[in-house]
C-alpha cells in the first residue's frame, strides 16, 4: 500500500516519475487568475492558515456548504481558527474531490507538513502552520516568488488605473505582474448598474458615451492602456454564444434604451451581447491581443445567497451544452472582416469539449496553436478532468502546443495546482510512451516542457 501524500502521489508509473523530474522545477507563467495586484504591492502577510486558505476560496466554501457548516463558519463573522477546524471536520468526507487532494499538496508544499488534515489532527497543524507563518515569509510577494512563478497575469476591469500594476512595473522583483483586459461589464447589458457602470468607463476614457461608436472607442482608449502597461492579455466571460443576428442600428437602439432607464427584452440584451463580442474580438485581432473566452457556466444561481455575500462566493455551476453553431458563425464573421486573433476557448461543461475543440480548429492557421481549447477548468479541474482534457485536446489538435495549466484563484498558495497538473500531465504523456504510441527520446521530454511552461510563455509573449 502506498503512504498518503508520498512523493510520487498522482505519477502513475516510474516513466511518469522520471518525466516529472524534468519538469517539477520548471517556472510557472499563470497567464489567468484572481489574485490582488494591491495584496502583490503592498506584500500582504498573512497571520494563520484559516485567513491564507478561507478568505477567499471559493472551493474550500462549497466544502463547507456541503458538510453542513454554519455560513457564519464560511464567510461569516466568526474566527478564522474556528474557520480553520470547521474546514478541517469537513475535509475527510471529501476523498477524490480535487480540493481534497490541494488542500494536502499545499500543506506539503508551503508547509512541509503531510499529516492527513480532519478534526482530530487540525490542533497540530494550526500549531504547526501558525509557527511558521510567525516569521511574516507567508507574504503575497515571498508565496508567488517561492512557488517560482515568473509571470502573473491579473484580471482587471477596463476602468482600472492600473495603479499597482504600474507601481509594481517600477520596481526590481523577481517575478512579473501584468494586467489582463476584462470587459465583462460592457458585454453584460442586462446586469443591474450597467447605466452608471458606462458612465464610469466614459470617464475613465474621457469620453462621452452616447452611442455604440462612443462605447467601443472609450474601450479601445482604455485597452491601448493597458497595453502600455504590459497587457497582452483580454478575457471574457458569458453563458453561451448568442444565437441571433445584430446590427448597428439595433445595438445602438439596445445601448440607447438601457442608458434611458428602460429594460430591454432578453432577446435584445443577446443581440447587443453578439454584437459587443464581435466587435471585441475584432479590437483584440487588431490590437495583437491573446483572447481567452470563459463560457458554459451559470452564474449566481443561489439569489439568496447572492443577495447576502455577493458574486464568487461559491454558487455558480457548469451550464448548457454550447451551441457550436452560433460560435461558429461569430468566429466566421470576425476572421472573414480582420481575422481572429489568437483565442483560447474554456467551456465548463465537458460534453462540448469535442464540438468546441473541433470548431475553434477550423479556424486555425498562420500562428502555432493560435486556437486552442482551454484547460481544465474550475469543476473540470480535478484528476480525471485534466486527463480528460488532455486526451481531447490529443485527439483533436496538437498536445504538443497547449498552453498548460493556470491557477484561476484568489489564493495565493494555489500555486500548488501546477504541481498538480504536471503530476498528472507526466502520468498521461508515460502511458502513451509505455504504449509505444510515443518514442521515449528528448522530443517528448521537451514536449512536457513546453507545456508545462514555454508555450504559455511565447503564446502570451514572454516576460517583459
Amino acid at each position: 500500500m502506498t503512504e498518503f501524500l508520498s512523493d510520487n502521489i498522482f505519477l502513475d508509473s516510474d516513466k511518469a516519475v522520471e518525466l516529472y523530474k524534468e519538469i517539477k522545477d520548471l517556472p510557472i507563467f499563470d497567464y489567468h487568475c484572481h489574485l490582488s495586484p494591491q495584496e502583490i504591492y503592498e506584500n500582504r502577510v498573512y497571520k494563520n492558515i484559516g485567513e491564507l486558505w478561507l478568505e477567499a476560496d471559493h472551493y474550500k466554501w462549497r466544502v463547507m456548504r456541503n458538510f453542513g457548516i454554519p455560513e457564519r463558519l464560511v464567510t461569516g463573522n466568526a474566527n478564522y481558527h474556528d474557520k480553520f477546524f470547521a474546514f478541517a471536520s469537513a475535509l475527510p468526507s471529501f476523498i477524490g474531490n480535487p480540493v481534497y487532494h490541494w488542500a494536502h499538496l499545499e500543506l506539503k508544499k508551503y508547509f512541509g507538513i503531510t499529516t492527513p488534515l480532519s478534526l482530530d489532527t487540525a490542533q497540530e497543524v494550526w500549531d504547526k502552520t501558525c509557527k511558521l507563518m510567525e516569521s511574516g515569509r507567508f507574504s503575497a510577494r515571498e508565496l508567488i516568488a517561492c512557488s517560482g512563478v515568473d509571470t502573473v497575469v491579473t484580471t482587471d476591469d477596463p476602468t482600472s488605473d492600473l495603479k499597482y500594476h504600474t507601481l509594481l512595473a517600477g520596481e526590481e522583483k523577481r517575478f512579473c505582474v501584468r494586467p489582463c483586459f476584462r470587459p465583462d461589464r460592457v458585454i453584460n447589458i442586462a446586469l443591474n448598474g450597467f447605466a452608471q457602470y458606462v458612465k464610469e468607463l466614459g470617464h475613465s476614457a474621457d469620453v462621452e458615451i452616447v452611442d455604440i461608436d462612443t462605447l467601443m472607442h472609450a474601450v479601445e482608449i482604455r485597452l491601448d492602456y493597458f497595453i502600455d502597461n504590459g497587457c497582452t492579455a483580454a478575457d471574457i466571460s458569458f453563458e453561451n454564444f448568442p444565437n441571433t443576428e445584430c446590427d448597428k442600428a439595433t445595438a445602438n437602439a439596445c445601448l440607447w434604451a438601457t442608458l434611458s432607464g428602460h429594460t430591454i427584452a432578453s432577446t435584445d440584451a443577446d443581440k447587443y451581447r453578439l454584437y459587443v463580442i464581435r466587435s471585441l474580438m475584432e479590437l483584440f485581432s487588431k490590437k495583437n491581443i491573446v483572447l481567452q473566452i470563459h463560457t458554459g457556466v451559470v452564474r449566481n444561481q443561489n439569489t439568496k445567497r447572492f443577495e447576502s455575500i455577493g458574486a464568487d462566493c461559491g454558487i455558480d455551476s457548469v451550464g448548457n451544452t454550447l451551441d457550436i453553431v452560433a460560435a461558429g458563425k461569430l468566429f466566421d464573421s470576425v476572421e472573414k472582416k480582420c481575422g481572429l486573433p489568437k483565442t483560447i476557448v474554456y467551456t465548463l461543461n465537458p460534453n462540448s469539449y469535442y464540438t468546441l475543440a473541433t470548431m475553434i480548429g477550423d479556424f486555425a492557421g498562420e500562428v502555432k496553436g493560435k486556437m486552442q481549447l482551454g484547460a481544465a477548468w474550475w469543476f473540470m479541474d480535478h484528476r480525471d478532468g485534466i486527463k480528460e482534457q488532455l486526451q481531447i485536446f490529443a485527439n483533436t489538435s496538437g498536445l504538443g502546443l497547449f498552453n498548460g495549466m493556470l491557477t484561476d484563484s484568489r489564493s495565493f498558495v494555489s500555486y500548488a495546482r501546477h504541481d498538480y497538473f504536471r503530476r498528472i500531465l507526466c502520468s498521461v504523456l508515460a502511458k502513451w510512451v509505455e504504449a509505444g504510441e510515443y518514442p521515449n527520446d528528448s522530443n517528448l521530454i521537451m514536449l512536457a516542457k513546453n507545456i508545462a511552461y514555454y508555450n504559455a510563455k511565447n503564446f502570451f509573449g514572454g516576460n517583459l
